[in-house]
């Protein structure tokens, strides 16, 4: 049987990743996003209750300095130290084989949302002082809560648009996928659009498609599946504008069995008829 998923107009929830906002059908839930503005990495985490401040910054920095594979054995804490305005932070080694490159974790922890919002930036050794004065200023511009600026989910970093940033996010709900990539780029991209669908695949809808101001090129494939039929795979792209983090390069997919194509489109016309660019919110 086709998956069905609540009519929109009762069921849309409204999200917002980067720039900005839009809405999907309640059964898809967030499976993960990352977020990167002025080169900090950022992401938001609720304070366990009973658990302070304090004691969950030790807990995320023994994680990352514990953290390990073939590329990255154990990290070395070089300095830990208050960073004025922000909360705890720490300046460490993470890569043996790479001693001119440090990592500066941090922690801001906001007690009134319950949440530590917690950044993470590479830098170059001898770099550090630079470095600690962008992040303090993305970190102390992060303001929960905000309907503008450069959203992290629960919060928004309220700074002009900087020439790198990336933010993406992933939803599932049962037999359907869906993601969101937004980039800075140095100059339009819209490569993926004129791929072929490989042998046995078809191009049902080839079209140019404005979502809010955006102008981008939309295309819907189907494709063979061994084992279990074939699969729609839908993809929307807005080329981005060189070097403007108000207009990113921005990719839209989403992706299901044929028999959930009724769901399919459901969830990918909410998405493009709710997408909206976020107020900038800084001067």
């Amino acid at each position: 049987m086709a998956a069905t998923l609540p009519p929109v107009a009762e069921h849309p929830i409204a999200h917002s990743i980067g720039r900005f906002d839009y809405a999907l059908p309640a059964p898809l839930r967030s499976t993960g996003s990352t977020l990167t503005i002025y080169l900090v990495d950022i992401a938001q985490s609720p304070l366990p209750a009973g658990v302070a401040p304090a004691e969950a910054w030790r807990a995320r920095l023994a994680t990352e300095l514990a953290a390990k594979s073939a590329s990255r054995p154990s990290g070395v804490l070089t300095r830990e130290f208050e960073l004025p305005g922000v909360g705890p932070a720490a300046w460490m080694r993470l890569t043996p084989s790479q001693p001119d490159l440090v990592t500066l974790l941090a922690q801001r922890p906001v007690a009134q949302a319950g949440l530590a919002v917690t950044l993470e930036m590479e830098a170059s050794a001898g770099r550090e002082q630079f470095a600690e004065r962008i992040f303090t200023r993305v970190a102390q511009s992060w303001v929960p809560g905000s309907p503008q600026g450069f959203s992290t989910g629960l919060g928004a970093v309220v700074m002009q648009p900087s020439q790198n940033e990336r933010a993406s996010e992933s939803f599932m709900a049962p037999g359907l996928s869906i993601s969101i990539q937004t980039e800075t780029v140095e100059e339009p991209d819209d490569g993926q659009n004129t791929a072929e669908p490989p042998p046995g695949g078809k191009v049902l809808l080839k079209q140019q498609r404005r979502i809010g101001t955006f102008e981008g090129i939309e295309q819907h494939t189907q494709l063979p599946n061994e084992g279990s039929g074939e699969s729609l795979v839908y993809l929307w792209i807005f080329p981005g504008q060189s070097a403007d983090g108000a207009a990113p390069r921005i990719r839209l997919a989403a992706n299901a069995p044929l028999s959930h194509a009724a769901a399919l489109d459901e969830a990918w016309n909410t998405l493009l008829a709710t997408w909206r660019l976020r107020p900038i919110g800084a001067h």
